[in-house]
Protein backbone atom coordinates (compact mmCIF):
# COMPACT_ATOMS: atom_id res chain seq x y z
CA UNK A 1 0.00 0.00 0.00
CA UNK A 2 1.47 3.33 -1.05
CA UNK A 3 1.26 6.62 0.85
CA UNK A 4 -1.71 7.86 -1.17
CA UNK A 5 -3.73 4.75 -0.42
CA UNK A 6 -2.88 5.09 3.27
CA UNK A 7 -4.07 8.70 3.29
CA UNK A 8 -7.34 7.69 1.63
CA UNK A 9 -7.87 4.82 4.09
CA UNK A 10 -7.25 7.05 7.10
CA UNK A 11 -9.64 9.70 5.81
CA UNK A 12 -12.40 7.14 5.31
CA UNK A 13 -11.74 5.62 8.73
CA UNK A 14 -12.15 9.10 10.22
CA UNK A 15 -15.55 9.35 8.50
CA UNK A 16 -14.62 12.42 6.45
CA UNK A 17 -15.19 13.31 2.80
CA UNK A 18 -12.51 14.85 0.61
CA UNK A 19 -14.47 18.10 0.65
CA UNK A 20 -14.53 18.20 4.45
CA UNK A 21 -10.79 17.59 4.78
CA UNK A 22 -9.97 20.07 2.03
CA UNK A 23 -12.02 22.74 3.78
CA UNK A 24 -10.28 22.11 7.10
CA UNK A 25 -6.89 22.41 5.39
CA UNK A 26 -7.85 25.35 3.18
CA UNK A 27 -6.88 23.48 0.00
CA UNK A 28 -8.87 22.32 -3.02
CA UNK A 29 -10.55 18.94 -3.12
CA UNK A 30 -8.49 18.18 -6.24
CA UNK A 31 -5.25 18.74 -4.33
CA UNK A 32 -6.30 16.18 -1.72
CA UNK A 33 -7.47 13.79 -4.44
CA UNK A 34 -4.08 14.05 -6.16
CA UNK A 35 -2.38 13.07 -2.89
CA UNK A 36 -4.65 10.08 -2.44
CA UNK A 37 -4.14 8.72 -5.96
CA UNK A 38 -0.38 9.28 -5.79
CA UNK A 39 -0.04 11.98 -8.45
CA UNK A 40 1.95 13.99 -5.92
CA UNK A 41 2.41 14.01 -2.17
CA UNK A 42 1.83 16.50 0.67
CA UNK A 43 4.70 18.40 2.26
CA UNK A 44 5.60 17.78 5.89
CA UNK A 45 3.41 20.61 7.20
CA UNK A 46 0.40 19.17 5.37
CA UNK A 47 1.15 15.68 6.70
CA UNK A 48 1.24 17.04 10.24
CA UNK A 49 -2.07 18.84 9.67
CA UNK A 50 -3.64 15.65 8.27
CA UNK A 51 -2.50 13.70 11.31
CA UNK A 52 -4.20 16.29 13.53
CA UNK A 53 -7.45 16.16 11.54
CA UNK A 54 -7.51 12.34 11.59
CA UNK A 55 -6.41 12.31 15.27
CA UNK A 56 -3.45 10.04 14.53
CA UNK A 57 0.25 10.06 15.25
CA UNK A 58 2.58 10.41 12.25
CA UNK A 59 3.46 6.70 12.58
CA UNK A 60 -0.22 5.79 12.50
CA UNK A 61 -0.88 8.00 9.50
CA UNK A 62 2.07 7.03 7.31
CA UNK A 63 2.95 3.52 8.45
CA UNK A 64 -0.42 2.18 9.54
CA UNK A 65 1.36 1.37 12.77
CA UNK A 66 -0.75 1.69 15.88
CA UNK A 67 1.60 0.11 18.41
CA UNK A 68 4.20 -2.63 18.39
CA UNK A 69 3.05 -6.15 17.60
CA UNK A 70 2.60 -8.94 20.08
CA UNK A 71 2.90 -6.99 23.31
CA UNK A 72 0.78 -5.31 25.93
CA UNK A 73 0.90 -1.55 26.31
CA UNK A 74 3.38 -0.54 28.96
CA UNK A 75 1.19 0.44 31.89
CA UNK A 76 3.92 2.19 33.84
CA UNK A 77 6.67 4.32 32.37
CA UNK A 78 9.68 5.26 34.41
CA UNK A 79 10.82 8.83 34.70
CA UNK A 80 14.30 9.77 33.56
CA UNK A 81 15.36 10.00 37.21
CA UNK A 82 14.04 6.47 37.89
CA UNK A 83 15.87 5.17 34.81
CA UNK A 84 19.13 6.72 36.01
CA UNK A 85 18.73 5.27 39.51
CA UNK A 86 18.05 1.82 38.10
CA UNK A 87 21.04 2.04 35.76
CA UNK A 88 23.39 3.19 38.48
CA UNK A 89 22.35 0.22 40.60
CA UNK A 90 24.21 -1.91 38.06
CA UNK A 91 26.58 0.66 36.52
CA UNK A 92 27.41 3.36 39.09
CA UNK A 93 29.58 5.20 36.54
CA UNK A 94 26.83 5.37 33.87
CA UNK A 95 26.95 8.64 31.89
CA UNK A 96 25.45 10.16 28.73
CA UNK A 97 22.10 8.51 29.39
CA UNK A 98 19.65 9.34 26.62
CA UNK A 99 16.38 7.91 25.35
CA UNK A 100 16.22 6.20 21.95
CA UNK A 101 13.24 5.56 19.72
CA UNK A 102 11.48 2.68 21.39
CA UNK A 103 7.73 2.40 21.66
CA UNK A 104 4.75 2.14 23.94
CA UNK A 105 5.73 -1.35 25.04
CA UNK A 106 9.20 -0.59 26.30
CA UNK A 107 11.51 2.31 26.96
CA UNK A 108 14.93 2.14 25.35
CA UNK A 109 17.96 4.10 26.53
CA UNK A 110 21.58 4.43 25.51
CA UNK A 111 24.30 4.95 28.11
CA UNK A 112 28.05 4.74 28.53
CA UNK A 113 30.11 3.28 31.36
CA UNK A 114 33.89 3.23 31.28
CA UNK A 115 34.92 2.69 27.68
CA UNK A 116 31.78 0.74 26.78
CA UNK A 117 28.37 1.66 25.33
CA UNK A 118 25.14 -0.07 26.31
CA UNK A 119 21.42 -0.37 25.65
CA UNK A 120 18.92 -0.39 28.52
CA UNK A 121 15.34 -1.58 27.87
CA UNK A 122 12.50 -1.67 30.37
CA UNK A 123 8.93 -2.87 29.88
CA UNK A 124 7.31 -5.86 28.19
CA UNK A 125 7.80 -9.42 29.38
CA UNK A 126 10.85 -10.86 31.09
CA UNK A 127 10.44 -13.99 28.95
CA UNK A 128 11.09 -11.93 25.83
CA UNK A 129 14.34 -10.57 27.24
CA UNK A 130 15.35 -14.11 28.19
CA UNK A 131 14.54 -15.20 24.66
CA UNK A 132 16.86 -12.48 23.35
CA UNK A 133 19.48 -13.79 25.78
CA UNK A 134 19.11 -17.31 24.37
CA UNK A 135 19.54 -16.01 20.82
CA UNK A 136 22.67 -14.15 21.92
CA UNK A 137 24.25 -17.12 23.70
CA UNK A 138 23.48 -19.58 20.91
CA UNK A 139 24.03 -17.51 17.77
CA UNK A 140 26.30 -14.55 18.59
CA UNK A 141 29.33 -14.85 16.33
CA UNK A 142 27.18 -16.47 13.65
CA UNK A 143 24.73 -13.57 13.43
CA UNK A 144 25.06 -9.87 14.34
CA UNK A 145 22.86 -9.96 17.45
CA UNK A 146 23.02 -7.94 20.65
CA UNK A 147 25.06 -9.25 23.53
CA UNK A 148 22.54 -9.49 26.39
CA UNK A 149 24.39 -8.93 29.67
CA UNK A 150 21.63 -8.89 32.29
CA UNK A 151 17.88 -9.54 32.60
CA UNK A 152 16.06 -8.42 35.75
CA UNK A 153 12.77 -7.34 37.27
CA UNK A 154 12.19 -4.28 39.41
CA UNK A 155 10.55 -4.62 42.83
CA UNK A 156 7.18 -3.92 41.20
CA UNK A 157 7.81 -6.55 38.50
CA UNK A 158 8.84 -4.37 35.57
CA UNK A 159 11.14 -6.40 33.32
CA UNK A 160 14.35 -4.86 32.02
CA UNK A 161 17.57 -5.84 30.30
CA UNK A 162 21.03 -4.40 29.68
CA UNK A 163 22.81 -5.21 26.41
CA UNK A 164 25.90 -4.18 24.50
CA UNK A 165 25.27 -1.32 22.07
CA UNK A 166 25.45 -2.08 18.33
CA UNK A 167 26.59 0.82 16.18
CA UNK A 168 24.27 1.45 13.24
CA UNK A 169 21.07 3.09 12.03
CA UNK A 170 17.75 1.36 11.46
CA UNK A 171 17.07 0.78 7.78
CA UNK A 172 14.01 2.98 8.15
CA UNK A 173 16.27 5.94 8.96
CA UNK A 174 18.54 5.54 5.92
CA UNK A 175 18.08 7.82 2.92
CA UNK A 176 17.17 6.29 -0.45
CA UNK A 177 20.76 6.01 -1.69
CA UNK A 178 22.04 4.55 1.56
CA UNK A 179 19.30 1.94 1.52
CA UNK A 180 19.89 1.07 -2.13
CA UNK A 181 23.59 0.56 -1.35
CA UNK A 182 22.91 -1.75 1.58
CA UNK A 183 20.42 -4.05 -0.24
CA UNK A 184 23.10 -6.56 -1.41
CA UNK A 185 24.27 -7.00 2.18
CA UNK A 186 20.72 -7.52 3.42
CA UNK A 187 20.46 -10.36 0.90
CA UNK A 188 23.80 -11.72 2.14
CA UNK A 189 22.47 -11.58 5.68
CA UNK A 190 19.41 -13.58 4.65
CA UNK A 191 21.76 -16.21 3.22
CA UNK A 192 23.71 -16.28 6.48
CA UNK A 193 20.52 -16.59 8.52
CA UNK A 194 19.41 -19.47 6.30
CA UNK A 195 22.73 -21.27 6.82
CA UNK A 196 22.67 -21.11 10.62
CA UNK A 197 22.25 -24.54 12.22
CA UNK A 198 19.56 -25.03 14.86
CA UNK A 199 21.08 -26.90 17.84
CA UNK A 200 20.21 -30.61 17.86
CA UNK A 201 18.95 -30.46 21.43
CA UNK A 202 16.33 -27.78 20.68
CA UNK A 203 12.91 -29.26 20.09
CA UNK A 204 9.81 -28.31 18.16
CA UNK A 205 8.67 -25.81 15.55
CA UNK A 206 6.99 -22.41 15.70
CA UNK A 207 7.60 -19.74 18.32
CA UNK A 208 10.64 -20.24 20.55
CA UNK A 209 10.47 -19.95 24.32
CA UNK A 210 13.25 -18.57 26.50
CA UNK A 211 14.99 -21.98 26.62
CA UNK A 212 15.18 -22.17 22.84
CA UNK A 213 12.49 -24.84 22.45
CA UNK A 214 9.23 -24.57 20.51
CA UNK A 215 5.85 -26.17 21.14
CA UNK A 216 4.57 -27.46 17.78
CA UNK A 217 5.60 -31.01 16.77
CA UNK A 218 5.89 -30.09 13.07
CA UNK A 219 6.19 -26.95 10.94
CA UNK A 220 2.93 -27.83 9.20
CA UNK A 221 1.20 -27.92 12.61
CA UNK A 222 2.37 -24.36 13.23
CA UNK A 223 1.18 -23.09 9.84
CA UNK A 224 -2.23 -24.80 10.06
CA UNK A 225 -2.79 -23.81 13.70
CA UNK A 226 -4.56 -20.64 12.53
CA UNK A 227 -7.50 -22.78 11.40
CA UNK A 228 -7.31 -25.31 14.23
CA UNK A 229 -10.39 -24.55 16.36
CA UNK A 230 -8.69 -25.89 19.49
CA UNK A 231 -6.00 -23.21 19.18
CA UNK A 232 -7.55 -20.27 17.31
CA UNK A 233 -11.19 -19.52 18.08
CA UNK A 234 -12.43 -17.14 15.39
CA UNK A 235 -16.08 -17.19 16.56
CA UNK A 236 -16.04 -13.71 18.21
CA UNK A 237 -14.63 -11.99 15.12
CA UNK A 238 -17.89 -10.31 14.04
CA UNK A 239 -18.71 -9.16 17.58
CA UNK A 240 -15.23 -7.65 17.77
CA UNK A 241 -16.00 -5.48 14.75
CA UNK A 242 -14.21 -7.23 11.85
CA UNK A 243 -16.05 -8.70 8.87
CA UNK A 244 -15.44 -12.45 9.00
CA UNK A 245 -15.40 -12.66 5.20
CA UNK A 246 -11.73 -11.79 4.93
CA UNK A 247 -10.81 -14.37 7.59
CA UNK A 248 -12.88 -17.12 5.98
CA UNK A 249 -11.48 -16.32 2.55
CA UNK A 250 -7.88 -16.39 3.83
CA UNK A 251 -8.41 -19.67 5.70
CA UNK A 252 -9.99 -21.29 2.65
CA UNK A 253 -7.10 -20.14 0.48
CA UNK A 254 -4.57 -21.45 2.99
CA UNK A 255 -6.31 -24.85 3.08
CA UNK A 256 -6.43 -24.93 -0.72
CA UNK A 257 -2.66 -24.40 -1.10
CA UNK A 258 -1.31 -26.01 2.09
CA UNK A 259 -0.17 -29.09 0.14
CA UNK A 260 2.78 -27.10 -1.27
CA UNK A 261 4.52 -26.72 2.11
CA UNK A 262 7.39 -29.16 2.46
CA UNK A 263 10.07 -28.34 5.01
CA UNK A 264 13.54 -29.48 4.03
CA UNK A 265 15.77 -27.95 6.70
CA UNK A 266 14.73 -26.59 10.08
CA UNK A 267 15.83 -22.95 10.10
CA UNK A 268 16.06 -20.21 12.69
CA UNK A 269 13.55 -17.61 11.48
CA UNK A 270 13.52 -14.07 12.88
CA UNK A 271 9.79 -13.77 12.26
CA UNK A 272 9.56 -9.98 12.05
CA UNK A 273 12.29 -8.71 9.76
CA UNK A 274 11.72 -5.20 8.49
CA UNK A 275 13.12 -1.69 8.44
CA UNK A 276 12.88 -1.25 12.22
CA UNK A 277 14.93 -4.21 13.39
CA UNK A 278 17.86 -4.27 10.97
CA UNK A 279 20.79 -1.94 11.73
CA UNK A 280 23.31 -0.77 9.15
CA UNK A 281 26.48 1.29 9.00
CA UNK A 282 28.74 1.99 6.00
CA UNK A 283 26.65 -0.31 3.78
CA UNK A 284 27.04 -3.24 6.18
CA UNK A 285 24.35 -4.87 8.31
CA UNK A 286 25.62 -4.46 11.87
CA UNK A 287 22.68 -5.81 13.87
CA UNK A 288 19.48 -7.84 13.91
CA UNK A 289 17.41 -6.78 16.91
CA UNK A 290 14.09 -7.78 18.51
CA UNK A 291 13.77 -11.56 18.33
CA UNK A 292 10.43 -11.66 20.17
CA UNK A 293 8.61 -13.38 17.28
CA UNK A 294 11.38 -15.78 16.26
CA UNK A 295 10.44 -19.32 15.25
CA UNK A 296 11.94 -22.58 14.08
CA UNK A 297 10.75 -23.42 10.59
CA UNK A 298 11.17 -22.47 6.94
CA UNK A 299 13.54 -19.62 6.02
CA UNK A 300 10.98 -18.52 3.39
CA UNK A 301 8.78 -17.33 6.26
CA UNK A 302 11.13 -14.36 6.74
CA UNK A 303 10.93 -13.55 3.04
CA UNK A 304 7.13 -13.79 3.19
CA UNK A 305 7.16 -11.31 6.07
CA UNK A 306 8.96 -8.73 3.94
CA UNK A 307 6.45 -9.29 1.16
CA UNK A 308 3.39 -9.18 3.42
CA UNK A 309 4.19 -5.83 5.05
CA UNK A 310 5.43 -4.50 1.71
CA UNK A 311 7.05 -1.39 3.21
CA UNK A 312 7.50 1.50 0.80
CA UNK A 313 11.01 2.00 2.14
CA UNK A 314 11.99 -1.58 1.30
CA UNK A 315 10.74 -1.82 -2.30
CA UNK A 316 14.23 -2.25 -3.86
CA UNK A 317 14.88 -5.12 -1.41
CA UNK A 318 11.44 -6.67 -1.93
CA UNK A 319 12.04 -6.71 -5.69
CA UNK A 320 15.33 -8.57 -5.18
CA UNK A 321 13.72 -11.04 -2.76
CA UNK A 322 11.03 -11.87 -5.33
CA UNK A 323 13.63 -12.34 -8.06
CA UNK A 324 15.88 -14.51 -5.91
CA UNK A 325 13.44 -16.71 -4.02
CA UNK A 326 10.29 -17.00 -6.14
CA UNK A 327 11.84 -19.30 -8.72
CA UNK A 328 8.88 -21.59 -9.47
CA UNK A 329 5.16 -21.97 -8.82
CA UNK A 330 5.68 -24.20 -5.77
CA UNK A 331 7.89 -21.64 -4.04
CA UNK A 332 5.40 -18.91 -4.91
CA UNK A 333 2.55 -20.95 -3.43
CA UNK A 334 4.59 -21.60 -0.28
CA UNK A 335 5.28 -17.91 0.25
CA UNK A 336 1.62 -17.21 -0.49
CA UNK A 337 0.60 -19.59 2.32
CA UNK A 338 3.04 -17.93 4.72
CA UNK A 339 1.74 -14.46 3.87
CA UNK A 340 -1.82 -15.62 4.56
CA UNK A 341 -0.74 -17.06 7.90
CA UNK A 342 1.08 -13.85 8.84
CA UNK A 343 -2.05 -11.83 8.06
CA UNK A 344 -4.36 -14.20 9.94
CA UNK A 345 -2.06 -14.19 12.98
CA UNK A 346 -2.04 -10.40 12.99
CA UNK A 347 -5.84 -10.24 12.72
CA UNK A 348 -6.29 -12.78 15.51
CA UNK A 349 -3.85 -11.17 17.92
CA UNK A 350 -5.23 -7.68 17.37
CA UNK A 351 -8.96 -8.36 17.10
CA UNK A 352 -9.59 -11.51 19.18
CA UNK A 353 -6.81 -11.27 21.78
CA UNK A 354 -7.00 -7.47 21.80
CA UNK A 355 -3.23 -7.17 21.75
CA UNK A 356 -1.71 -4.07 20.24
CA UNK A 357 -0.87 -4.28 16.57
CA UNK A 358 -1.07 -2.57 13.22
CA UNK A 359 -4.07 -0.80 11.72
CA UNK A 360 -6.49 -3.66 11.37
CA UNK A 361 -8.18 -2.18 8.31
CA UNK A 362 -4.82 -2.03 6.56
CA UNK A 363 -4.08 -5.65 7.49
CA UNK A 364 -7.49 -6.87 6.27
CA UNK A 365 -7.10 -4.95 3.03
CA UNK A 366 -3.60 -6.32 2.58
CA UNK A 367 -4.83 -9.90 3.05
CA UNK A 368 -7.53 -9.31 0.42
CA UNK A 369 -4.98 -7.76 -1.92
CA UNK A 370 -2.69 -10.79 -1.57
CA UNK A 371 -5.55 -13.20 -2.26
CA UNK A 372 -6.71 -11.23 -5.29
CA UNK A 373 -3.37 -10.68 -7.01
CA UNK A 374 -0.25 -12.36 -5.58
CA UNK A 375 -0.44 -15.68 -7.44
CA UNK A 376 -1.16 -13.87 -10.71
CA UNK A 377 1.81 -11.49 -10.52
Amino acid sequence: MNIGEKLKLKRKKAGLTQEQVAEKMNITRQTLSNWEVGKNYPDIDSIIRLSQIYKLSLDELLLGKILFKGESVMTKKLSFEEIERLLKKHYPDAVNVRELNGGLVSQTYFFEAGEQRYIFQVGGYVENYKKESFIDKEFNGKLPVRRVLEVHKTDDQLAYSISKFINGDKLFDLNSQQFYDVVPNVLNLLDTLESVEVPDDKQGFGYLDSTGNASFPTWLDFITAVYNDDIYNWDPIEKKGLDSEVVNKAINELKKHIHCIRLGKKNLVHGDLGSYNLLAKDNEITGIIDWTLSVYGDHLYDKANFLFWNEDKLQPLIKEIKNKYITNNETKETIYCYMLRIGLEELYNTVIREEVGYDIEWVANRVNEIIDSFLDE
